[in-house]
């Protein structure tokens, strides 16, 4: 897990082209403390090393041999690599790396799990490798296999390779966007990154809020839906896409190489639960497996639900695992209990981090930096605290278990999903039947289904924020109803995790855990088998007797402590936000008063916060504001 960053110099004195690579890359030192790389090429190509880059021994042609102060050339392309040792902690894992004809070079961010078997596969087709990581297949299997090299890998990635002979830049990004590539494109240069910061702090974007951008965060209720970010002149490489970039006449284009299909296979109908559950076991074990392999140790992630708790008790190591929880001591929310009985059965050092009100407003400023854009709930604060206890445990790599609710079932929209399929077709009293059993996991499932059906045809975000809006703001860029429900379970799983929740998620994930250099792997996100199996399967099969994600339960049955097996509730990263916001929340107005924020009615929400009005959804809000003054303030 790394930071990459590359800038193509279109205008030769439009820039200093050493000086800004370099800035570039500091501003994502936190990627990769332990080690910096750059990349010149010009008339001559020269790896370049940095005061940040450890001693390293000579021998192969990517290992730099000066310093980037003291390159001298007409160069206009450069790559930086900052480095987090996970595989190959030698010198032969240095980035920029290429291969030994010096014709291919890479800068690389992310983790190819199956590389060893591409590894043998390279191998029997002549490839030599020089060292025992994973980039170096990646660069074997692009010179190999071309493009479709892409399809062949099970991970996460982003990556930006540099063909001298078709004088190309080759960018791709995996197939859901775990691993975050962000690229600009004006008059003088093509940039790119893995933070939108250090595009910014580069000094090649200045830093100027996208205006549909934000109406989209504060009305529409969505961040980062489009390809232009929430920085002006900024764009984001979607999941499940390439860019080619022509290094002759400087044109580009993307193309999508994988997009997810959520039509199931009807063969698996003639399965058996129980064949099924034996096939869903296999592949999770083994994408559990394959995230084990490190040169560091691994830890995972554990708040105490079933998503967490099936990856500890999968996670088989010699050594005792590092699990890491954040607890709310006489909260509601509080899954510590559960966690204590996951860790009780296994071979683990269980810590524990309690975030705090004093804490989440000391370090917002901070979260909000990491993060490069606003967030709308506290529980980011929870999962940054999280990682930060790994950080100071010396654990690089943990597991965590993003995604499952988005393959295996999880949410309760997905079960309104369920009931409009049986509905559609006329199944009524199927439809009363799975409504009544939901109870085990829905308090009130009826009136959750027409609650859902309301927000689905009327836009009731609207209207909670339309009162502390000025209506001409509202209505200056197009407003769309950010709830969607559809009338199946794969489509609207696969809706959650290409348009919706998991990509936010997921940027989260990353940003908190490279924040403090921890790289955070994701089985349920990213292992291609597992969510190609997932998907041959009848959505409606993965709630079964009102209980939700009922192949990871069944999966992982036997290791589950009983409690957890039988646990239907849903909480997640959950934070007292109420508490702390609503108990601050003249402080909070303090400080908006100072923002420029001309379309928030401050007044009208404050009334509500006085007059003892202030429920949930006005809480939320007024975080929202709060983080975006913020936003504006750190960048």
């Amino acid at each position: 897990m790394c930071g990459i960053a590359g800038i193509v110099l279109k205008n030769k004195n439009s820039l200093n082209l050493k000086e800004t690579i370099f800035k570039t890359s500091q501003a994502i030192k936190h990627r990769g403390p332990d080690g910096e790389g750059f990349l010149l090429v010009g008339e001559n190509t020269v790896p370049c090393s940095s005061n940040d880059t450890p001693s390293l021994k000579p021998g192969l042609n990517y290992i730099p041999q000066k310093n980037i102060s003291e390159a001298n050339g007409d160069f206009h392309l450069a790559f930086a690599h900052r480095r987090l040792s996970i595989l190959d902690l030698s010198e032969t894992g240095h980035q920029p790396m290429a291969l030994q004809d010096g014709k291919l070079w890479i800068t690389y961010n992310g983790e190819i799990y199956n590389y060893l078997e591409l590894k043998k596969e390279l191998e029997a087709e002549g490839a030599k490798f020089v060292s025992t990581s994973d980039t170096e297949v990646i660069l074997y299997a692009y010179k190999h296999w071309g493009t479709d090299c892409l399809d062949k890998f099970n991970g996460m990635w982003s990556f930006c390779i540099y063909d001298e002979e078709k004088q190309e830049l080759f960018c791709s990004r995996d197939r859901f966007g775990v691993k975050p590539f962000y690229y600009s494109d004006n008059e003088n240069t093509f940039a790119f990154a893995s933070e939108q910061k250090a595009l910014v702090k580069g000094g090649i974007v200045k830093a100027r809020i996208n205006k549909k951008a934000l109406h989209d965060y504060l009305i529409n209720n969505r961040m980062e839906a489009e390809e232009n970010n929430f920085f002006e002149g900024i764009s984001e490489l979607w999941p499940g896409y390439y860019l080619k970039y022509n290094l002759k006449n400087h044109s580009f284009n993307t193309a999508c190489w994988f997009k997810l299909d959520p039509e199931y296979d009807y063969s698996t109908d003639l399965q058996s639960n129980e064949e099924l559950i034996a096939q869903v076991k296999e592949k999770l074990t083994n994408a559990v497996n394959l995230r084990l392999r490190s040169d560091v140790p691994v830890g995972s992630c554990l708040s105490g639900g079933i998503d967490s708790s099936a990856l500890a008790v999968l996670m088989e190591q010699k050594n005792p695992v590092y699990l890491f929880t954040s607890v709310f001591k006489n909260e509601k929310i509080d899954e510590s209990y559960y966690a204590r009985l996951v860790a009780g059965k296994v071979n683990c050092v269980h810590k524990t981090v309690e975030p705090n009100a004093n804490g989440l407003f000391k370090e917002l400023e901070t979260l909000v930096y990491a993060q490069d854009v606003p967030i709308w709930d506290t529980s980011t604060y929870a999962q940054y605290k999280v990682m930060e206890l790994a950080k100071q445990n010396n654990i690089k790599v943990v597991l965590d278990g993003q995604g499952a609710d988005e393959i295996f079932a999880g949410y309760h929209h997905h079960f309104v999903a369920k009931w409009n399929y049986l509905l559609s077709y006329g199944n009524v009293f199927g439809f009363t039947r799975d409504l009544i059993q939901s109870k085990k996991t829905i308090e009130s499932p009826f009136g959750l289904f027409i609650k859902e059906k309301i927000k689905a045809n009327h836009n009731t975000y609207l209207n909670e924020i339309g009162s502390y809006v000025d209506k001409n703001y509202i209505n200056s860029y197009p407003v769309h109803n950010p709830t969607k429900y559809l009338g199946k379970v794969n489509d609207q799983l696969a809706y959650d995790i290409t348009n919706a929740r998991l990509k936010s998620f997921l940027k989260c994930e990353d940003r908190c855990g490279m924040w403090h250099s921890v790289e955070s792997r994701t089985p349920f996100s990213d292992d291609i088998e597992l969510i190609n199996l997932m998907f041959s399967i009848n959505g409606n099969r993965k709630m079964q007797k009102g209980v939700s994600k009922y192949f990871l339960r069944e999966a992982v049955k036997e290791k589950l402590p009983q409690e957890i097996y039988e646990r239907y509730d849903k909480k997640g990263f959950e934070t007292p936000m109420n508490e702390w916001i609503g108990g601050n929340y003249k402080m909070i107005f303090d400080s908006l008063n100072k923002t420029d924020l001309p379309f928030i009615k401050l007044d009208n929400l404050k009334q509500q916060f006085d007059s003892g009005k202030a429920g949930t959804k006005e809480i939320k809000l007024l975080y929202k504001f709060y983080v975006l003054a913020l936003w504006k303030k750190v960048f």
